[in-house]
């Protein structure tokens, strides 16, 4: 069984959106796979719960709220409660193509601990109110290689991991806002080789300013630093973000409010 987790706060403008896309990769998926989409719901508004509410006549849907939390803490939370045997992120901004998703469990029935697409990335300009997309480039990422994804975050937006991988490797660090995905991807790359790269697109990698991966914010640069630090490439360190270093912990990652060993 497949889930696929959403955190979300403040999603109001994509929600029309992420509900129609994946209510249509639901009735796609619907006879060919057993799935689940549980969304975190980050202090909720009025409207994000009509929307979530109106999405749970689906029997493959469910919804939790909890008082804001980061999105690490939300995603180990999904995972945790999370039914399937595989699971992925689906980000409220973005879109995951079905037909991916068949071909991950497929490679995970083959022996992957780790499933990764080659997928869309958009870059949308935003211009009194209305967003205009300005560039749309295929990332095609490359055969698994562990030097190449300790150095760098090979596996994509769009990856999925075996649960039972997942638990060995531990949680995503929470103290993270956005390199969490990137942190986890090197803990695991260290411990097994067993990672997939499917040839279907996995889906729409969104940049618009709004997402908190959208690129050139001093926060992912110093998360990465905490990350090259933490793994021994020094050589990627780019100065000039101690301050927003600060408070993060290299030796540790935080899970459920607590620091704990890696």
């Amino acid at each position: 069984m497949l889930t696929l987790i959403t955190s979300s706060y403040k999603s109001e403008k994509y929600l029309k959106r992420y509900a129609a896309k994946i209510t249509k990769a639901g009735d796609f998926l619907v006879g060919k796979i057993d799935f689940e989409f549980i969304v975190i719901a980050n202090s909720p508004t009025k409207k994000e719960i009509e929307i979530f509410e109106s999405l749970k006549k689906n029997k493959w849907f469910s919804y939790v709220e909890v008082p804001r939390e980061s999105v690490f803490c939300s995603i180990n939370r999904g995972i945790n409660i999370a039914k399937g045997d595989v699971v992925g992120l689906w980000n409220v901004d973005d879109v995951r193509y079905p037909e991916s998703l068949i071909d991950g469990l497929r490679l995970m029935n083959e022996g992957a601990n780790v499933v990764y697409f080659p997928f869309v990335i958009e870059w949308f300009l935003n211009l009194f109110g209305f967003n205009f997309l300005i560039r749309r480039k295929i990332i095609k990422p490359p055969l698994f290689d562990r030097e190449k994804f300790i150095r760098g975050m090979h596996c994509g937006p769009f990856f999925l991991i075996r649960k039972d991988f997942f638990k060995q490797i531990g949680p995503f660090d929470e103290q993270f806002k956005v390199a969490g995905d990137f942190d986890w991807c090197v803990r695991a790359t260290k411990i097994s080789d067993k990672f997939s790269l499917s040839e279907k697109i996995g889906g729409e990698f969104r940049v618009d300013g709004g997402g908190l991966s959208a690129g050139g914010r001093a926060m992912h640069f110093a998360e990465n630093n905490i990350v090259s630090r933490r793994h021994g490439m020094e050589d990627k360190v780019v100065p000039g973000y101690e301050n927003e270093e600060a408070g993060l912990r290299v030796d540790k990652i935080k899970f459920n409010g607590e620091y704990i060993d890696f």
